[in-house]
């Protein structure tokens, strides 16, 4: 990951975050920005990969659409992750997540210690709220990970999605 690409995305954090607000107390160590990581990279990456239009909608997200490919609103969700993904691992959304007007995610995993992006692949929306498994407040998803009141998750198998190349291809279809 260029470090160009970090300063942009911290920027455009600090930009939403004066608009929309942070709700949370974080830390100096905040990787929040990993969000607009990858948003970046799949902007880039999408438009290299189809001919249909892209349009990253990068004013008045909060709970929109993060790009329209084509017609069909997306919504891009970026984990942080100390490791690369491995193939046990899953795709999540917020709860609150579920409730965007989008047809598909797309998900990307980054992997801060190596500053790099992985593409995971895309999943219609309605499928994954179909397939993929609710985590309430309490729930142990694993032994580092419980669920705090507030920050319910749905979680899907990366198994589930749609590899990327083949994901942006079926879009215009």
């Amino acid at each position: 990951m260029r470090d160009n690409f970090i300063a942009e995305a911290k920027r455009i954090r600090a930009q939403r975050d004066k608009r929309y607000g942070n709700i949370f107390k974080e830390k100096d160590s905040d990787l929040r920005w990993v969000g607009e990581i990858g948003e970046l990279c799949f902007n880039g990456w999408a438009r290299r990969n189809t001919a249909l239009p892209v349009e990253w909608l990068v004013e008045d997200v909060a709970g929109n659409a993060d790009f329209i490919i084509g017609n069909i609103s997306i919504g891009m969700k970026t984990v942080k992750r100390k490791v690369a993904p491995r193939e046990d691992y899953t795709a999540q959304i917020t709860a609150k997540h579920a409730e965007e007007p989008v047809e598909h995610f797309f998900f990307a995993s980054y992997e801060y210690p190596r500053k790099r992006l992985w593409l995971l692949g895309g999943i219609a929306k309605e499928e994954f709220l179909r397939d993929a498994r609710y985590h309430p407040a309490g729930d142990m998803v694993h032994e580092n990970y419980t669920i705090r009141p507030g920050h319910e998750i749905f979680n899907i198998e990366i198994s589930k999605l749609t590899p990327p190349l083949k994901w942006i291809t079926s879009l215009g279809q």
